[in-house]
């Protein structure tokens, strides 16, 4: 586990740090003309090139945030099974050594992946349901403290809803870690053995989101503009313990999700497609 949390924090570094130095020469350009473009003649040649200028900048800048965004998703993806088999593992009382760890992840990568997706989708389903009721209500209440306070009730309502739903959600993540399920299958298999202990992977998400959430508030702490160099130390930092608070979640999923199979009364094993267990070897007699 030591040497994942390892590999986990130099990969989310690597990333940070690529992605904060490729992306920060265009920025100040970008500014710079965003505030010129109104203020010059449109019919000068000016305006074109710096037009054009904006054009170039925003589409290699959103090429390098989308390439990111998808390394990053891949990266996360990758490293949240491996917690996850690392977590069976140590439940189990095995020793998987680190390449086979490596290994057991990308042989299990195809399952979790697809139910990625699925919740993925469900995700985003939820969060239009929630936009599309609350758009209408803030267009009809017209004033600003009303609308404030709706919006922050709502938000907290939303949040709450979102974080019982999500132990399902995780739960069917793990399963396609841990079993020959994804997708709809892992869904409902979650949903079948979490009965009686919702609440308490419910409590798992409150206490992560909480943590999630006072931790990026130290990325506001990147704007501090009398250093170039503290803020993306705190930036790193806090990204960094975002993960480990992350890793730590999937970790107790993985414990939740053997004490859901074992109220139920399911038979808790350590699969061979996964964990590289030992054969016995049968003893050899001598032949007379």
């Amino acid at each position: 586990m030591a040497s994942l949390t390892l590999l986990n924090l130099l990969l989310l570094s690597l990333f940070f740090l690529s992605n904060v130095f490729s992306t920060k020469p265009f920025i100040p350009d970008l500014v710079t003309k965003a505030f010129l473009i109104p203020v010059t003649d449109p019919k000068s040649t000016e305006f074109a090139y710096l037009l054009i200028g904006l054009m170039q900048d925003l589409r290699v800048f959103i090429g390098l945030e989308w390439t990111f965004a998808i390394v990053i998703t891949a990266t996360s993806l990758f490293l949240s099974t491996a917690t996850i088999i690392a977590s069976a593992a140590m439940h189990g009382g095995e020793n998987l050594f680190f390449k086979e760890l490596l290994l057991s992840t990308l042989k299990s990568l195809k399952r979790p992946f697809f139910t990625w997706f699925y919740v993925t989708l469900l995700g985003l389903g939820y969060s239009f349901l929630v936009l599309g009721n609350l758009l209408p209500m803030m267009l009809i209440i017209q004033q600003p403290i009303a609308s404030k306070a709706l919006l922050i009730t709502i938000g907290i309502l939303a949040s709450i809803l979102y974080n019982y739903l999500a132990v399902i959600w995780a739960l069917a993540f793990v399963i396609s870690v841990l079993e020959e399920k994804c997708g709809i299958e892992a869904l409902g298999k979650a949903a079948q053995i979490v009965k009686g202990m919702q609440l308490l992977g419910f409590g798992l998400n409150i206490v992560f989101t909480v943590s999630s959430s006072i931790l990026f508030q130290a990325l506001r702490l990147m704007t501090i503009k009398q250093s170039t160099v503290l803020p993306i130390v705190i930036g790193l930092l806090a990204v960094n313990s975002i993960w480990l608070v992350k890793m730590f979640w999937w970790m107790a999923y993985t414990v939740f999700y053997y004490q859901c199979k074992e109220t139920l009364g399911e038979e808790v094993e350590l699969q061979d497609r996964i964990l590289y267990s030992k054969v016995p070897t049968a003893p050899i007699l001598n032949e007379p």
